[in-house]
């Protein structure tokens, strides 16, 4: 399964009746369509200066807590059977759980279609490349905030950039063994390591890059880093991201990016379109962590997803969405939205 491709066809779909329609009947007839963010040790070996690690208050209160080894299959017969995509790592770092064969493993038993992980990749070894790939793992996701040394280990503390290169180098030997292993790139950019994207084929060109997804800057807490305007990159957004459009075509290299960095930094740091599809994050994204587990409600070591659905009317609530305007829709989703989950 091409998880890009679906993405795409829900982007293609304006309509959100259209939209919310397609999830009732899969939700009726018990199918997949969850996207699982799954972390499962809340911590990480690196304090990237754009991310809420920095700030020790904040970790320790709330960046606590690993699953046990017996948890993972607790939580795949709660609700891989509806999982259409897991994503191990999502706010925290998942090379230090040291269970992830297994984890990759027990999603193929359940036959979840996609598999990735996203990391930093500063803890994996070329062993661990190679079991994972073994295991099922679709795509690696990389994480990035500089394309030259000094920025790179600036912006991402305690990263070391030739271990990164290393990295690269493994997934790129595995996938000539696994061609369908995919590498992903996540960059992070602001206004400090925007310009050096046009450098990024000078360094990385050798690598068996598969898809780039372009992010700009977000405030998820308080970080050290506090540069979230992007107004002095406004006017060379256009030139430097049509430049990287062209050079991944060249490459046959998918980039994901936004096609305006535009914000009305009065209002609101988020980026917002007409076709924002973000009203779909409290239905069809599944956030996991030893802390949270989908919804307040869910008791997930006694109930499935099923039973949960059943107890909560859910085919109700999506088949209702259907009837909502837009304006309605997004009303009921800010009251719904408790907590906060990067999607990657």
């Amino acid at each position: 399964m091409d998880i890009y491709k679906i993405l795409k066809f829900n982007n293609a779909i304006k309509n959100h009746r259209i939209k919310f329609l397609g999830l009732w009947l899969l939700s009726v007839l018990n199918k997949r369509y969850l996207a699982i963010q799954l972390d499962p040790v809340l911590a990480c070996n690196l304090r990237c200066k754009m991310c809420y690690f920095t700030d020790d208050d904040y970790v320790r209160k709330n960046m606590k807590g690993i699953f046990k080894e017996e948890n993972i299959d607790e939580i795949a017969n709660t609700i891989f059977k509806n999982a259409l995509k897991l994503q191990i790592g999502c706010g925290a770092e998942p090379t230090l759980f040291k269970h992830n064969t297994k984890l990759i493993e027990t999603a193929k038993k359940h036959h979840v279609p996609y598999i990735s992980m996203i990391t930093n990749g500063n803890l994996l070894e070329k062993e661990d490349v190679e079991n994972f790939s073994k295991a099922g793992l679709d795509e690696f996701i990389l994480s990035m905030h500089g394309v030259t040394k000094e920025t790179y280990e600036d912006l991402m503390d305690k990263g070391v950039y030739e271990k990164f290169h290393e990295i690269l180098k493994f997934i790129s030997d595995e996938k000539k063994v696994n061609p369908k292993l995919r590498l992903r790139i996540n960059y992070t950019f602001n206004q400090d390591n925007f310009h050096e994207l046009k450098d990024f084929f000078k360094v990385y060109d050798e690598y068996a890059i598969d898809i780039i997804q372009l992010r700009p800057i977000d405030k998820i807490g308080e970080t050290t880093y506090n540069e979230f305007s992007l107004k002095k990159i406004e006017s060379d957004y256009f030139e430097v991201s049509n430049f990287l459009k062209n050079e991944t075509q060249k490459r046959k290299i998918t980039l994901l990016y936004p096609q305006s960095i535009y914000r009305n930094e009065n209002e609101s740091l988020k980026v917002k379109t007409q076709n924002d599809s973000s009203y779909l994050i409290p239905y069809t994204y599944c956030y996991v962590s030893p802390k949270y587990f989908w919804k307040d409600d869910f008791d997930w070591k006694n109930e499935s997803f099923s039973s949960w659905k059943k107890r909560n009317n859910w085919n109700f609530t999506l088949l209702k969405n259907v009837f909502k305007s837009r304006k309605k829709l997004d009303e009921t989703n800010r009251n719904m939205l408790n907590y906060s989950v990067e999607i990657n």
